[in-house]
This record gives structure tokens, sequence and C-alpha cells, in this order.
């Protein structure tokens, strides 16, 4: 999504190059949900035409909040305020 505005189709294919990048997976990317949650959460939006565009990752990462993920690393590490 840095790269500008992005067609669902643009998303799908990008995904699913990064999994295959990653990973060494292939596989079929679910864009449909993964975009209606970003939506919801305001972390992307659509224009007049359809294509997509994306907040900042620092404002994205402010809208997501905490992950589970960050929580249990800071327990194991016993950094978890009271």
């Amino acid at each position: 999504m840095e790269q500008g505005k992005a067609t669902r189709q643009d998303l799908d294919q990008w995904c699913e190059e990064l999994i295959k990048e990653e990973f060494g997976e292939e596989c079929n990317f679910d864009v449909d949900d993964a975009v209606e949650k970003l939506e919801k959460l305001g972390i992307v939006t659509r224009d007049s035409v359809g294509r997509y565009q994306c907040v900042g990752l620092k404002r994205a990462n402010e809208i997501i909040g905490t992950t589970t993920e960050e929580l249990v690393l800071k327990a194991r590490q016993g950094n978890m305020s009271p």
C-alpha cells in the first residue's frame, strides 16, 4: 500500500506474493475478508472508482493497539504493568 492506491485485485496479488516470498508457500489470500476488516477499523478507505488507500503505518498501529503477541512477550519478559 505504500506504493499508492490499489485495486482489490492488486491487493490480492501483492498479499499472495508477499506470503510466497516470506514463507515459501502458495496460497489463495482472502482479500475480501481482509479488506472488509481493515475498512471497519478505518485503516483502508476506498475512493470513488474503487481503489484502496491506507493510513500511515504509525496511525495503523495506533488504531490496532497492542496485539496479543505483544502482551505475551511482555509477560514473558516480566514487563507487565499491574
